[in-house]
């Protein structure tokens, strides 16, 4: 980071007036973009027992997003001509 520094002696006292850039930047010599990922290689998706139909659903004792199956019951219909 450069940081600017201007000195004003006009005066019996100097004055320091420090300014920075705003901007920063950050570069890794590792970086590299994968453009296709798995599901199994994000490290809090577990895809264990995945069957066709599942759901992704996030289980807050394991901290993981896990496959499964997502059901549904309906018992009453409200509105509607049938």
């Amino acid at each position: 980071m450069a940081i600017n520094v201007r000195v004003n002696t006009t005066g019996a006292i100097g004055r320091a007036t420090i300014k920075s850039s705003p901007k920063t930047a950050i570069a890794a010599d590792t970086f590299a973009p994968k453009p296709n990922v798995s599901l199994s290689e994000i490290s809090d998706v577990s895809t264990a027992g995945v069957e066709n139909g599942d759901a992704l659903v996030f289980n807050s004792a394991t901290n993981k997003f896990e496959a499964q199956t997502v059901t549904a019951t309906v018992t009453e219909v409200f509105g509607g001509t049938f």
